[in-house]
């Protein structure tokens, strides 16, 4: 079985870009795609919120049988954000997805995770650790980690490997309850061999970031990996099963 656990579609509301991304997946054997629209840099709006869950609903109601769709939403918003998960969960989210509106750390997003505990789903958090600094509420390893701890039974994807692979797998190395995933266009040498010596094969997730990556470069890194069959099965399909219930 073949899952990105890691996608955004940005539909401009046409469907092109949907069946783009679909046609694209389907081509080289994918069976689904876990999706999500977020906004980079953005902390207090409602309406940006919902515009994203809005551009996922679409994407997801034009290919159902395909799409995975997981929930955006702000944290910091209160309730507001609460009542965003809520309705996400109504029209077919089966996840969260987290950016950069607080780190997740934050107070505020404690009802978060607690929303995903109580669902049993999973939680992807951005992550990024940069020798340049971070931006301001950005999530990296270190915090990811830190949750881990505190909510061992909390399905937390920490998105990216963190960023930085040695530093983000380092961070999380002793947190076993804590998964990540190998999307983005980052691929250095042996990481996705290191990512599975450190933390087990069952820990890691492939995701692409499409569409700002590429799909057949991002399979690469794992299907022409030195990993075994089994642990490349894991990796590329079985973990996320597992995660969504599927």
């Amino acid at each position: 079985m073949l899952i990105d656990f890691h996608c955004h579609v940005h539909d401009d509301g046409t469907g092109a870009e949907t069946d783009a991304v679909a046609e694209e997946a389907r081509r080289i054997g994918l069976d689904y795609v876990v999706m999500y629209e977020c906004v980079t840099h953005s902390r207090e709006s409602l309406e940006i919120v919902q515009r994203c869950n809005e551009m996922c609903r679409f994407s997801y109601e034009r290919d159902p049988d395909f799409f995975i769709p997981f929930v955006y939403t702000h944290p910091n918003l209160g309730q507001a954000g609460i009542d965003e998960l809520k309705k996400g969960f109504d029209w077919g989210a089966r996840g969260i997805k987290l950016e950069i509106a607080s780190v997740i750390t934050d107070k505020c997003v404690e009802p978060v995770i607690e929303f995903a505990i109580e669902r049993d789903v999973p939680l992807v958090q951005h992550c990024w650790h940069k020798i340049t600094g971070n931006y301001p509420w950005e999530t990296e390893p270190l915090h990811c980690a830190e949750i881990g701890r505190r909510y061992p039974e909390l399905k937390l994807v920490m998105a990216h490997i963190g960023g930085d692979n040695r530093w983000g797998i380092r961070a999380i190395r002793d947190v076993p309850s804590v998964y990540t995933d190998c999307s983005g266009s980052i691929s250095d040498y042996g990481h996705i061999e290191d990512c599975v010596a450190q933390l087990g094969a069952e820990r890691l997730l492939w995701g692409t970031d499409a569409r700002g990556a590429d799909y057949l470069y991002t399979l690469a890194k794992v299907r022409d990996s030195h990993l075994s069959d089994e642990d490349k099965a894991k990796v590329l399909g079985g973990n996320a099963a597992r995660l969504l219930n599927l």
